[in-house]
């Protein structure tokens, strides 16, 4: 039935989704964007997975045999495991970057502004870029006290022996498969609702594409598949965060969005059903300030960083997939990597929320709890905004997150599994053609692994929301942990089920305990037995193939490392204590912000946004254009030049066989003549090159 304006409530921009009951009821509330139904067909679904998934299974694949036969890359075990320990800044920045992009970055920050406004971006952003930050610092005491470490869990083997190895070789594979687990269910679901395609079919497909290319080049080729899926991912967000504050037909400005935040939250709604237990799209934010979705002050936003801040220290710190990365660096741009990983990092969940989060919020867009956990509010708002063409951004972008960090996944499962458990405990004295055996019969092990743990999740109903707030609960702090989360739960709620324990009170008493518990058994232990350890052991680990390395030996000098150390020190806590301090700090006097003050806001979220975006695309290509310059030469030149060669080659030996002994000096003379003409025309080829 056709909505009567007369009767809905004076909320213009949202007349769409309310319309007359029958009985004449009044105005009522559409109760689900999606109502079900996909937006895009399975086509499109099969083309963005398995398009895209053989798109860089080749192509990348191809970048690898490049620099294995123009840049002289051996692919042995080491390479395939440590991509030669010499990737620089630029490239390791959009590792991470990528590596740290999960489908929760995308999904659920854009719901946490759903939820509590204008902090929930805030602090989805700041809560998980300072562990990033601050990793920086462990990276280059890697360089220092661990040079030639696989893993983490090698050093701790070295550093505290056997039981505690197989603690941390535990947490850690853990890690992996919660960390495994947020993809692919927020990539499914999303995949699901877009597209129709079967849930249970997204989740096996996703991985597979990501399984071809690392099985082909190890640790390196996913780094340059990073590098790729970082330059879409920042594409797709700086035309989202355009499109709502500057282009966008809806929307279009930061007054625009403002003004709709401020009467959404005065307005009382009359909905059919509530969108959730805060009353979001109905009314007023619970919990903020006089209501305000524009606010710091917001008691949700502040309990749900908190339980960031705990959680991400956990998947930072305990994925391997970061000190592979770390392990990976030039050792002068380990820090500065990280640093300024971080700082572009904090744009993606910042930038795209502020943008998509407030505006699902802005266009008051019917979006249930049960969609919002499960990761829908960007696709909504996308949808909402530009049709069919912003789903199939939203599909792209994520796609693009999932594999990446997927890819991630697999190498730092490979890499505990060949070295932790195989080398180790199986096989100490494995050559290196056997490692390599065995890591890449783990990645494709572990990646229909995959598959499988996201089925079972789906068909338990675990949502990506709730598995996003359950990564933060030593083995006491473990325990003690989760006794605590289940017991708020039970005390608060009355019942223990994936709905209460998945709330805030039972999440946020459940991390502070593990954290808080771990960190003081382990200060009161190192003060009552200090144990003053020169780290002798983990500079013994030793690798498998001992090759010649193309790093100076400056570049491992105590003096140098150090430096490092300081630096990022100093920049690492200090923006740490601005992103998690001072900012929200000087936020509070604002109280509800005017106008100016958000419009300030908006502008800070585009500005990251676009200066990350540029910076993370363009510093790799720069840092790597003599390796892309030698490869492009080599392309057009050196291929000729060897046929030549192998021509004469083939040409001398048969003359040699058919010839009398006598005669075999005078042509051997003859040769070397034409050898050294070759040699000239080369050095000509190389000189036209260079000009």
């Amino acid at each position: 039935m056709a909505s009567s304006w007369s009767q809905c409530p004076p909320f213009e921009f949202s007349s769409k989704y309310y319309h007359v009951a029958g009985d004449g009821g009044g105005c009522v509330r559409q109760t689900s964007f999606f109502g079900g139904k996909p937006v895009l067909n399975q086509g499109v679904g099969y083309s963005v997975i398995l398009g895209f998934g053989a798109f860089f299974a080749v192509f990348t694949s191809f970048l690898v045999w490049l620099e294995k036969r123009y840049v002289g890359s051996k692919h042995t075990s080491e390479w395939f495991n440590t991509a030669g320990r010499n990737v620089k800044t630029g490239l390791i920045a959009s590792v991470i970057v990528s590596q740290w992009t999960w489908a929760a970055t995308i999904l659920q920050s854009s719901n946490v502004a759903w939820e509590y406004g204008v902090s929930g971006p805030f602090w989805y952003a700041s809560g998980a870029t300072i562990q990033v930050l601050l990793f920086g610092i462990i990276a280059i005491e890697i360089k220092r006290k661990a040079p030639h470490a696989h893993t983490v869990c090698e050093i701790v083997k070295a550093r505290w022996g056997t039981a505690a190895h197989i603690v941390f070789l535990s947490f850690c594979f853990l890690t992996n498969i919660i960390v495994t687990a947020m993809l692919l269910l927020g990539g499914s679901a999303v995949v699901n609702a877009l597209t129709g395609v079967n849930i249970y079919a997204a989740s096996f497909l996703i991985p597979l594409g990501v399984i071809v290319y690392t099985l082909a080049g190890g640790l390196k080729a996913t780094f340059l598949a990073s590098y790729i899926h970082s330059v879409i991912v920042h594409v797709v967000l700086v035309i989202f965060v355009y499109l709502v504050y500057i282009a966008s037909s809806e929307l279009g400005s930061p007054s625009i969005v403002y003004n709709r935040l401020v009467e959404l939250a005065s307005k009382s709604r009359i909905c059919k059903e509530p969108v959730s237990h805060h009353g979001q799209s109905c009314g007023p934010a619970s919990g903020n300030y006089k209501g305000s979705y524009l606010t710091m002050l917001s008691s949700g936003g502040l309990v749900f960083g908190i339980i960031n801040i705990v959680g991400n220290f956990g998947t930072v710190f305990v994925d391997n997939g970061y000190w592979v990365s770390a392990i990976a660096a030039w050792p002068s741009s380990t820090h500065k990597g990280y640093l300024l990983g971080g700082l572009v990092w904090f744009a993606v969940p910042f930038s795209l929320a502020t943008s998509l989060g407030l505006g699902a919020l802005a266009l008051d867009l019917p979006i249930t709890e049960s969609e919002a956990s499960r990761g829908l509010v960007p696709p909504a708002t996308a949808i909402a905004l530009m049709g069919k063409g912003g789903s199939v951004l939203l599909l792209t972008m994520l796609f693009m997150a999932v594999t990446s960090a997927g890819s991630s996944e697999l190498i730092a499962v490979s890499s505990l599994c060949t070295y932790d458990i195989y080398r180790t405990y199986i096989n100490p004295e494995a050559s290196g053609k056997k490692i390599l055996q065995v890591s890449r019969g783990v990645i494709l092990a572990f990646g229909c692994f995959m598959g499988m743990l996201a089925v079972i999740l789906n068909k338990a109903g675990v949502s990506l929301g709730w598995m996003y707030l359950a990564m933060g609960v030593s083995i006491v702090g473990c325990v003690l942990g989760i006794i605590t989360w289940l017991s708020v739960t039970k005390i608060e709620y009355g019942r223990v089920n994936l709905d209460t324990t998945g709330r805030n009170a039972p999440m946020l008493s459940g991390n502070l305990v593990s954290i808080l518990t771990g960190g003081a058994i382990h200060a009161i232990c190192s003060f009552l037995s200090p144990q003053n350890y020169d780290w002798g052991t983990t500079k013994k680990i030793t690798v498998v193939e001992k090759e010649k390395s193309d790093l100076p030996a400056e570049e491992y000098k105590e003096e140098k490392l150090l430096r490092a150390k300081a630096w990022i020190v100093k920049w690492g806590v200090g923006f740490t204590v601005v992103i998690v301090l001072l900012w929200p700090l000087l936020t509070l006097p604002a109280g509800d912000f005017s106008l100016g003050y958000f419009t300030f806001w908006a502008v800070i979220a585009i500005a990251w946004g676009t200066i990350g975006s540029i910076a993370i695309i363009a510093l790799p290509i720069v840092e790597s254009w003599e390796t892309i310059r030698s490869v492009i030469l080599g392309m057009f030149t050196n291929d000729r030049l060897m046929e030549k060669v192998e021509e004469m080659n083939l040409r001398l030996h048969t003359i040699m066989l058919a010839i009398p002994e006598s005669e075999k000096i005078y042509l051997l003379e003859k040769e070397k003549a034409k050898r050294k003409e070759a040699s000239e025309q080369e050095t000509s080829f190389s000189a036209v090159g260079q000009a």
